[in-house]
């Protein structure tokens, strides 16, 4: 069996060695915006936008992460981005430390979280410190989920190397998101199958918004659909809380 080190110098040259890796071969439509001024515009408009009520969501998250999970708050891991360029992206803790590099294989139901890392999961408040890394021009608003390099290895054990190494050279050619269409599908339970179907799936959306329905049109599509569903999470997470604290005034 080839070891974990192989594995990993194996996809780093296939993402960065011209030839193996042919760029040109993925034009199209949707790769064309998500280099354009108008992918910069929409990323400055709402990243305006959102800023405020995300610092804010951030920092009360941070807070209940430190006094309720006795954790770091702030959590920090190497993803591969743009032209697989490593970076650093920041979250609000939602597991303890000791899970932090695995791979949950693509799952956002992740029985490792926390209690209270679920309820910043559900309402999506862990992901808002990546706003500074859409500032740093790290990550986009929009775009596939920020990767670690041990999922593209594991996505060739769960989809073939085929499909999985042409995924890694797709999602090397966008900026990764805060949000995006796979996310809000799961999120919705639109997705099903054991874990190989799921990635599948979620390979054929990324690879469809990054070469073909990428445009300014399609973002705000998504950005809408994610805020209507962050309002009925959390509507009903709020009625949830409430019959629940009404059942054990009742008992």
């Amino acid at each position: 069996m080839r070891k974990p080190e192989a594995n990993y110098a194996r996809l780093r040259s296939l993402l960065v060695n011209p030839e193996l890796f042919d760029p040109a071969k993925f034009d199209g439509q949707g790769r064309d915006y998500l280099h354009s001024n108008s992918k910069l515009l929409f990323d400055l408009l709402w990243g305006g936008v959102v800023s405020p009520l995300a610092g804010t969501a951030a920092i009360a998250g941070a807070a209940a992460v430190r006094l309720v999970d006795h954790e770091q708050p702030i959590f920090r891991q190497e993803r591969l981005g743009l032209h697989a360029n490593p970076f650093t992206i920041l979250k609000l803790r939602t597991m303890p430390g000791v899970h932090e590099q695995t791979d949950s294989n693509g799952r956002y139901n992740d029985d490792r979280r926390s209690e209270m890392g679920k309820v910043l999961s559900l309402l999506r408040i862990d992901e808002a410190p990546q706003l500074i890394n859409v500032a740093k021009r790290e990550m986009a608003v929009i775009g596939p989920r920020p990767l670690m390099d041990l999922q593209f290895v594991n996505a060739r054990r769960l989809v073939g190397v085929r499909k999985a190494d042409e995924w890694a050279q797709v999602h090397a050619l966008a900026l990764p998101g805060i949000f995006d269409e796979y996310s809000n599908l799961h999120h919705r339970r639109q997705v099903e199958g054991d874990d190989a179907q799921q990635l599948a799936t979620r390979i054929d959306v990324e690879m469809k918004y990054i070469l073909e329905t990428a445009s300014f049109g399609e973002d705000m599509r998504i950005m809408l659909e994610t805020i209507a569903l962050f309002g009925d999470t959390a509507i009903n997470y709020a009625r949830q809380s409430v019959g629940m604290s009404t059942s054990r005034e009742l008992s």
